[in-house]
C-alpha cells in the first residue's frame, strides 16, 4: 500500500540536512533523539510486532544494587498497568510525566530531567521524559546524564553535532505504553504516540539502571515505526 507524498509529508524534521548527515555517523542521532527519528511516508505502515501485554509479576532490585541518585524510594515493584494515573507537565511542547517525590524526575531544573525510582514505573517515566528531552538546547547535557555508558555515548561527547531548529509546528506526544521486559537492572519500554500531523508511531526504549538512575542504552535503540493505531498499548497521555 503506497501513496504519493504531498507537501505536508515533507514538513517537520525528517528532511532537515542534519538528519541526513546523522545517518552517516553510525545513525547516532537516529538512535539518540526519539523526537527526531524517521517515520515512513503517510499512507505507508511499517508496523512493528504488537507490544507485549503487561505481565503482572514483580522483580525486586538486588540487595547490592545502587540506591537512587537523589534518594527516591524503591517503591512498588509491580509493573504499571491500566491503573496508572500520572501528573503531566510540558517540557517544551511535549507532555512528560512527573512525580518528583516518588517516581521522578527528582532533578529537572534547567538541565536534563534525571533521577527516577528503581522500579518499573520509574523506568517508564525515564523513557517518557527522554522522549521529551530538548536536544536542541541541552544536547551535551542530555547525552552525559541520560545515556548509558558505551561507545555511542563516548563518540557523541567527543564529537558533538550542532542541530538545526526543527519545524516549530511539528510535535509528538506519548499516547500509550507497554513494558516488554523488566529486571532489576534493565528494562525495555515501548511508547506509542501521535504526531501533530496525525501519524501514529511506536518506539522501543531500552533502559539500564546505572549509577543510581535509569539510562537509555543507545546501542540497542531502534528508530520510530509508523503504526495504524494505539490499540496494542495501555492508554497513557498528558494531552
Amino acid at each position: 500500500m503506497s501513496e504519493k507524498m504531498n507537501s505536508k509529508d515533507l514538513r517537520g524534521p525528517f528532511t532537515q540536512p542534519w538528519f541526513l548527515v546523522s545517518a552517516v555517523i553510525v545513525g547516532l542521532i537516529l538512535l539518540l533523539v526519539v523526537v527526531y527519528a524517521l517515520l515512513p511516508p503517510a499512507g505507508q505502515s511499517a508496523n512493528p510486532a504488537p507490544a507485549q501485554p503487561v505481565p503482572t509479576g514483580t522483580a525486586q532490585p538486588s540487595k547490592d544494587s545502587e540506591a537512587s541518585i537523589c534518594g527516591l524510594p524503591t517503591g512498588d515493584q509491580r509493573l504499571p498497568g491500566l491503573e496508572l494515573r500520572s501528573t503531566w507537565e510540558l517540557n517544551g511542547k511535549t507532555a512528560v510525566p512527573t512525580d518528583p517525590k516518588e517516581i521522578g524526575p527528582g532533578t529537572a531544573s534547567g538541565e536534563a530531567r534525571t533521577c527516577f525510582a528503581h522500579n518499573p514505573t520509574g523506568a517508564l517515566y525515564a523513557a517518557a521524559n527522554f522522549f521529551g528531552a530538548n536536544i536542541e538546547q541541552q544536547g551535551d547535557v542530555i547525552v552525559e546524564k541520560l545515556i548509558a555508558k558505551g561507545q555511542m555515548r563516548d563518540k557523541f561527547l567527543t564529537d558533538p553535532m550542532t542541530f538545526s531548529p526543527r519545524d516549530s509546528a511539528f510535535s509528538m506526544q506519548v499516547g500509550g505504553f507497554s513494558i516488554q521486559s523488566y529486571a532489576s537492572e534493565e528494562a525495555t519500554v515501548v511508547l506509542g504516540g501521535k504526531t501533530s500531523e496525525g501519524a501514529f508511531f511506536s518506539v522501543t526504549v531500552p533502559m539500564k539502571w546505572e549509577e543510581g538512575d535509569w539510562k537509555v542504552v543507545l546501542e540497542n535503540f531502534a528508530p520510530l515505526a509508523q503504526i495504524d493505531n494505539l490499540s496494542s498499548f495501555i492508554a497513557w497521555s498528558g494531552v
